[in-house]
């Protein structure tokens, strides 16, 4: 399975003690919660012996007295119950006795964790709570009458409504032995403080039933055969499973942040993280019915169990609709936006530098020209060391962690820097560096980092793009030269390099990944033509021709035939999805312009199409720091990597098409145009946006990653 974790902050081991709680719960519930134990609990969705070892373990006073577990302790411990669809009332205790243990006249009636406290979402109608959580197992209801926040006790009902998640959901009185806990704004701060850690927690079960219906999607997908394979290998079943593999672990990472935050910030993810989290759940548990083709619809089988949940958890808080309105209300006070309040020193200087040496007019230049290079811009990185900054000390680095080149890019990216040259040069610097000649790294690689050598990728052909083990380019041996002769297409900022990190074949002999010899040449070499291509998005490319180019053996890099092999090393430095990013400019740009239109930002849908778009760029957000925390402990990400390339991709696709439309129809007029919208920003992000799902590898090929090395699927058949 993909590894799912805390992001902790650097310097901390948050992550560890978060994953230590999650196993030892993902054990007791799948013990003490097998589904049919939870079959047995319909239709009430109530065991109580389930619940008394609960109580035993303390569970309930985890939510009350000094020692008082964080929030986001309690959310790993839904999320473990919702794994297993636990058939216990654990959240709507741990928030009714959070509640009440911020009155401490009402701490003792429920500490001991002998009854069974809930929390009423809704404010009672005509003397009733309509539809209370648990409120059919509850001996003790907390909520809203008028403006009163109050206390019932009384004994449960012990019958539930038939709904549809099974859940112990019922109608309560709001009379009878009664105790005002507050009156008027006092009450309703109290109430929304709740209700927020209610969502977050909500949050946090759903999360981990995503998880327990995709651990079955994926069990069933390995394990079923048809036409003499297992179904897990096909494609179309790899990539769905990846899609929402991804969404839901953006998802866990996002409940995990709110469930961390405080103040004006928690107010904002609280409700975010739960419509994210119900949005999630419900693709997983789908695809799982569907995986299990007919056989998920069958009561039987386990699949419906999480489609019924999936369905109706979300809904327990109402419609989500509604979630969406108070999402987009709380975003309006903030800006539309959930920025680092706080940014760090470095990030600071980052933008600093940026205000001064990137100004408005070199990101329209190289939008004008569709070069994104500025050797402005690139020298004045070289100047302040940036162009290595993650390189060490003794190799006229900075020793930069992950964390910090992950705000850099982040600000690079947010303000359009035409970079584009610097990203492939540092990875062929680093290639070099690894897998080079002594000469190679001694020569060239200094240059590099210097600013004064520039470095283009000559991988995809006509007849090979994604597949670049394919490419038929040849390379010969000639004495101690080799000889080029081939063509490579979308060689971008090849008129402005010095070098082509050229892929060739050089065995046609051999299987095709074990024939490839890779080659750093220089671009001034005879025989070499560069035709330009003007693309969709704005960017220049090119195709580049090789007609006899003749290089000396010194030119390559990595052993002969053994190119595929320095392939997979440039490969790990080329996911860096800075799409989250340009997603966090498309967003600043709409809202800028927005604000000085009267009445954009007050439509329905304009404050729909925000939401999803600020949902997207948050999830965007977690995955990538999920990916720099697992750059940042040395451990290869290939998986969180294209998770997190996958999504800001697609993301930034989704929501430059929703903001043109929001933009209608001067949303359509392009730059210099009269009227345009944010000077046709949006219309060129739009543009853009199609590309970033094609470069560093498309998200076709980021899925089949996601679903053989991370869910373990077996291997597609391509």
């Amino acid at each position: 399975m993909a590894r799912v974790s805390g992001v902790a902050e650097p310097g901390t081991d948050a992550g560890d003690d978060d994953s230590a709680l999650e196993a030892a719960f993902t054990t007791f519930f799948a013990k003490e919660s097998p589904s049919a134990r939870v079959r047995a609990a319909e239709p009430l969705g109530f065991d109580p012996s389930l619940w008394d070892r609960l109580r035993g373990l303390g569970i309930p006073e985890l939510a009350v007295g000094v020692d008082r577990a964080p929030l986001d302790a309690l959310a790993t411990i839904v999320r473990c119950a919702g794994r297993a669809l636990a058939p216990v009332p654990i959240v709507e205790t741990l928030v009714a006795n959070r509640l009440l243990d911020r009155l401490d006249a009402c701490r003792e009636p429920l500490a001991n964790g002998e009854g069974i406290a809930t929390f009423a979402v809704r404010p009672a109608r005509g003397g009733v709570w309509p539809l209370v959580p648990a409120g059919a197992v509850a001996t003790a209801v907390v909520g809203m009458d008028g403006d009163d926040l109050v206390l019932l006790r009384a004994p449960a009902p012990g019958s539930a409504a038939v709904n549809l998640g099974g859940a112990p959901l019922a109608d309560r009185s709001v009379t009878g032995d009664r105790t005002v806990l507050a009156t008027g704004s006092e009450a309703h701060d109290l109430h929304a403080l709740t209700l927020d850690e209610m969502r977050i927690l909500w949050g946090a079960a759903l999360v981990g039933l995503g998880r327990g219906a995709l651990d079955g999607a994926v069990a069933y997908a390995a394990d079923r055969h048809q036409f003499g394979v297992p179904i897990g290998s096909f494609q179309a079943i790899q990539h769905r499973l990846a899609d929402v593999a991804t969404e839901l672990d953006g998802a866990t990472l996002l409940v995990g942040r709110a469930a961390a935050s405080e103040g004006t910030i928690r107010a904002v993810l609280a409700p975010l993280s739960a419509w994210v989290a119900g949005r999630a759940a419900r693709a997983v548990a789908g695809a799982n019915v569907h995986v299990h083709g007919g056989y998920g619809f069958m009561l039987e089988v386990d699949a419906q169990l999480f489609f019924r949940r999936a369905s109706a958890w979300p809904l327990v808080l109402g419609d989500p609709a509604d979630e969406m309105e108070l999402i987009a209300d709380q975003l309006a006070r903030v800006g539309w936006n959930l920025d680092d309040p706080e940014p760090s020193a470095f990030r600071r200087e980052v933008r600093a530098f940026l205000e001064t040496h990137c100004p408005a007019e070199v990101v329209r230049n190289a939008h004008d020209t569709g070069t994104m290079h500025d050797w402005g811009l690139h020298a004045a990185l070289a100047r302040v060391g940036w162009l290595a900054a993650e390189w060490p000390i003794d190799q006229g680095g900075q020793a930069r962690g992950p964390w910090e080149m992950q705000e850099m890019h982040d600000e690079l990216a947010r303000v359009g820097a035409p970079v584009d040259g610097w990203g492939t040069s540092n990875l062929v610097a680093h290639t070099l560096a690894l897998v080079g000649t002594d000469q190679q790294r001694s020569e060239i690689v200094p240059r590099i980092l210097d600013g004064s050598v520039l470095c283009c990728l000559g991988y995809s052909e006509p007849d090979s793009g994604s597949d670049v083990a394919a490419a038929s380019t040849r390379a010969e041996r000639d004495g101690d030269d080799w000889v080029i002769n081939g063509q490579k297409m979308f060689t971008t900022l090849a008129h402005e390099s010095t070098y082509v990190f050229l892929l060739t074949r050089t065995n046609p002999d051999a299987p095709k990944h074990r024939g490839l010899t890779m080659f750093l040449v220089p671009m001034d070499a005879p025989g070499i033509e560069i035709t330009p291509i003007h693309t969709l998005g704005g960017e220049r490319t090119n195709i580049t021709y090789y007609t006899d180019v003749r290089v000396p053996d010194a030119c390559r890099v990595g052993a002969v035939d053994g190119g595929w092999s320095v392939m997979g090393v440039a490969l790990a430095f080329e996911r860096n999805p800075t799409m989250v990013g340009e997603l966090d400019r498309l967003l600043h740009r709409f809202v800028e312009w927005a604000a000085t239109v009267p009445g954009v930002l007050d439509r329905p849908a304009t404050r729909v199409r925000l939401v999803h778009a600020v949902a997207d760029l948050e999830v965007a957000r977690v995955l990538a720091h999920r990916m720099t925390a697992v750059a940042a402990s040395g451990t290869p990400g290939f998986v969180e990597g294209s998770m997190a390339k996958l999504f800001a991709s697609e993301a930034l696709v989704r929501a430059a098409a929703d903001l043109l439309d929001a933009s209608a129809p001067e949303g359509l007029l392009g730059h210099d145009a009269s009227g345009a919208v944010a000077d046709g920003w949006i219309e060129q992000a739009h543009r853009h946006a199609q590309v970033t799902t094609i470069y560093a590898g498309t998200s076709e090929i980021q899925r089949s990653i996601i679903a053989e090395r991370g869910l373990g699927l077996p291997r597609s058949g391509r």
